[in-house]
């Protein structure tokens, strides 16, 4: 183990990692980081009885008193798992390396980004998993959207409204797994509402148009699900469920969101949680990187969203 004064935080592979993105995830659009001074603690839900939606005699005659109305407080809680990977740099391979390969950089980038990939994948598992989200299997329904005869704007409308009806609040997000946003965009009904509009290319803003919301976000994310060595077998993180939600444009007090991600900001030499160190390791003749990321993603209010399952066939 290298002694401890040997680790040292490396603020140019810092800012590296933090600004490496891969534009295929979609888990920080649709999950809402929130910075928590606390690796675990508890966060208040205000209201879960709907008192402010109820319907209360305010009339008070002189000399009496008004009536008296409260609403109910719990609360819930998060950790904020330690997500570390590492990579060795052998000597041999610094001195040998030539441009424009950048041992360090490109340690840096594939270990981000494969945090980021477990991050994203764990984000659609959890919302994905059975009996979290209200849904609507189109498998089950026979009501897929590779039919031309199916209606999908039904389908989202009728999401639209299970949504206003459980969270009391408007979805403004439609996510669409790639193969999902080929089948939608190429829909007989689609296109003819885009015809009918007078224009030529149907793709994220129109489609957020045609069905009502501020965006809609193509998730491209992609797992490799070989063993390592064989050749690669390539699956979409996010299957081909269409997900609607409400993601609120900014998270603090009374907000709602249907998932959020807890990150510990706090966390020893990290930077939002997320932290680069590199060490030597002489008995290898090496340099040690390490990247981690302190977080929890929680389903905190899921009636702020709505799964419509299988939209189009394996």
């Amino acid at each position: 183990m290298p002694d401890v004064s040997a680790v040292h935080l490396d603020a140019a592979l810092t800012n590296l990692s933090i600004a490496y993105r891969n534009t295929g995830h979609i888990a920080r659009e649709i999950a809402p980081e929130v910075l928590v001074r606390r690796q675990s603690d508890r966060y208040f839900i205000h209201d879960t009885e709907r008192e402010a939606f109820r319907q209360t005699d305010d009339g008070r005659a002189p000399g009496t008193e008004a009536s008296e109305v409260d609403f109910r407080l719990s609360s819930d809680s998060y950790y904020c798992d330690d997500h570390a990977l590492e990579a060795v740099i052998p000597d041999e391979e610094r001195a040998n390396a030539d441009s424009p390969l950048q041992p360090e950089a490109d340690r840096v980038e594939l270990l981000t980004d494969k945090i980021l990939l477990n991050q994203e994948i764990l984000l659609a598992e959890r919302l994905r998993a059975a009996d979290v989200l209200p849904d609507l299997d189109l498998a089950t329904e026979t009501e897929q959207w590779d039919d031309e005869e199916v209606d999908p704007f039904s389908h989202v409308e009728a999401a639209r409204a299970a949504i206003l009806q459980g969270a009391q609040v408007l979805p403004n997000t439609l996510v669409l797994p790639f193969a999902v946003y080929t089948a939608l965009r190429n829909h007989p009904k689609v296109v003819s509402r885009v015809s009918a509009a007078a224009r030529a290319v149907v793709g994220p803003g129109t489609l957020a148009e045609l069905f009502d919301v501020e965006r809609v976000l193509v998730a491209r994310t992609m797992r490799n699900g070989a063993a390592p060595g064989q050749a690669p077998s390539m699956a979409p993180v996010w299957g081909r469920d269409a997900l609607l939600l409400h993601v609120p444009p900014r998270v603090g007090i009374k907000s709602l969101a249907p998932v959020l991600t807890f990150a510990w900001s706090h966390a020893g030499g990290s930077i939002r949680g997320h932290a680069v160190q590199s060490w030597r390791e002489e008995r290898r003749k090496a340099t040690m990187i390490r990247v981690q990321k302190y977080y929890d993603i929680k389903v905190v209010a899921p009636s702020a969203a709505f799964i419509l399952r299988n939209a189009i066939p394996a």
